[in-house]
């Protein structure tokens, strides 16, 4: 037997590597999709933000967010609070004007029967006194509608509507000028709301949450707040924020105003 027919058969009966080892991920790919498995179902941001002034002006403000989410394929936890503190000199000397005191946090709870079709519980609790609210407790349940939902490559769209029945009610007590109780307020009214994200890139992240509250038994009284941010990311944990309030009420405590605006500038660390 010829050697070139000895060549020729071992070539023949070298096994072929399979398509598989072909296509096997490379190593520093395998360790990214490890980095994503290990992240869990909870992610979580806090914020702070300040201003001061000396000379003519002398006041001060404090600002501070903290948020908690839990999201999975069916349920989905959000879990809020902030609130706000400053002061300003008064006419008199020595004397101290607030000029915000504010607390709240809030929680919401979603189960999604479908990818269009969900529903919420809303549970929250805040205080204000340059409002004269003492304590307002608000419950709500209700169905959502996602419009709008797209979550690829790191960038987010989504747009859900909200439709419930709401309870609220206000304890009302008077801080400023003088110390007074007020008639406490309650609301049974049905219940709007929207919640809208988007990621402009990777490192520009918009959000909205708007909700509009009309009193159906008793005199008429409207309730929107709105609440925008832009937050843009300097590092992969660290972001500047920008947050832009509405609140308005038809029928505030007596000598209130009906509408709040509120701009403030901070920073947020993601957890």
């Amino acid at each position: 037997m010829s050697p070139l027919f000895l060549l020729f058969a071992a070539l023949a009966q070298t096994p072929t590597p399979p398509d598989d080892a072909a296509e096997a991920p490379s190593p520093a790919s395998a360790e990214a999709k490890d980095e994503d498995e290990d992240e869990g179902p909870w992610t979580g941001t806090f914020g702070l933000g300040a201003s001061f002034f000396t000379g003519n002006s002398r006041s001060f403000t404090l600002t501070g967010d903290a948020l908690a989410e839990y999201e999975s394929p069916v349920w989905a936890l959000t879990l809020e609070a902030d609130g706000a503190y400053g002061n300003a000199a008064a006419e008199d000397e020595g004397e101290r004007e607030a000029t915000a005191r504010n607390l709240g946090g809030w929680a919401r709870g979603d189960y999604r029967f479908t990818s269009l079709l969900s529903a919420y519980t809303f549970l929250g609790a805040e205080t204000d006194q340059l409002a004269s609210l003492e304590l307002r407790t608000h419950a709500e349940l209700g169905v959502g509608f996602t419009v709008l939902e797209r979550d690829k490559a790191a960038q987010e769209l989504l747009l859900r509507l909200y439709l419930g029945g709401s309870y609220a009610r206000d304890r009302r007590f008077q801080y400023f000028p003088t110390r007074e109780n007020l008639p406490d307020v309650t609301l049974w009214s049905p219940a709007v709301g929207l919640a809208f994200r988007y990621d402009v890139n990777e490192r520009v992240h918009l959000r909205e949450d708007a909700q509009l509250l009309s009193d159906v038994f008793d005199e008429a009284r409207v309730i929107l707040d709105s609440t925008s941010k832009l937050s843009v990311d300097l590092t992969d944990r660290f972001a500047l924020t920008t947050f832009f309030e509405v609140r308005h009420d038809s029928a505030p405590a007596v000598e209130k105003v009906r509408t709040d605006t509120s701009l403030s500038l901070g920073a947020e660390l993601e957890l």
